[in-house]
């Protein structure tokens, strides 16, 4: 992560955070890291890029997330340190390591059976993210959050099991 700031929007409800997200993205040049859901309906939209940049992105968001009453607060880090860095790049880390760890699952060609075990090992947080990462899983992306670890394995394990002929 390149970039000096950091933005954050805390927001009630998923709409609130469609909204404060697409309009920061829309009013400056922002990247946006995640948007993380907080129990109670808490959202918080996290952003990166230049301090000038931010700021402008969360005012227009604030403002957006104001009118529809829904903004709880939100706040601006400028020249982040390198310890606030790594609480964002370490959810980017782990879920390349999940995808790495998959990836060799199918490249040993393991069994149905084995594939399942590996699968059912996994937390379901991980195998959601797994699940989110890939293209061709029958869970459509909507309903992936909902989705309980028995229909997360059975999805993961059929995509795995067509891999391997």
């Amino acid at each position: 992560m390149p970039n000096e700031a950091l933005g954050l929007i805390e927001v009630n409800g998923f709409l609130g955070a469609v909204v404060a997200a697409d309009t920061c993205l829309k009013a400056a040049n922002v990247e946006l890291i995640r948007c993380e859901v907080i129990k109670g309906g808490l959202t918080t939209v996290e952003l990166t890029g230049d301090v000038g940049a931010v700021n402008a992105a969360v005012e227009a968001g604030k403002a957006a997330t104001e009118s529809l009453g829904c903004l709880i607060s939100s706040h601006v880090i400028a020249r982040m340190s390198e310890e606030t860095k790594s609480l964002f790049v370490k959810a980017e880390q782990e879920i390349e390591e999940t995808k790495e760890v998959i990836q060799e699952v199918v490249e040993v060609k393991t069994t149905t059976d084995e594939t399942e075990k590996i699968l059912r090992e996994m937390k379901v947080i991980d195998l959601r993210k797994l699940a989110y990462t890939l293209d061709n899983v029958p869970i459509p992306k909507s309903k992936i959050k909902y989705a309980n670890k028995d229909k997360l394995v059975h999805a993961l394990k059929d995509i795995y099991g067509r891999s391997e002929n």
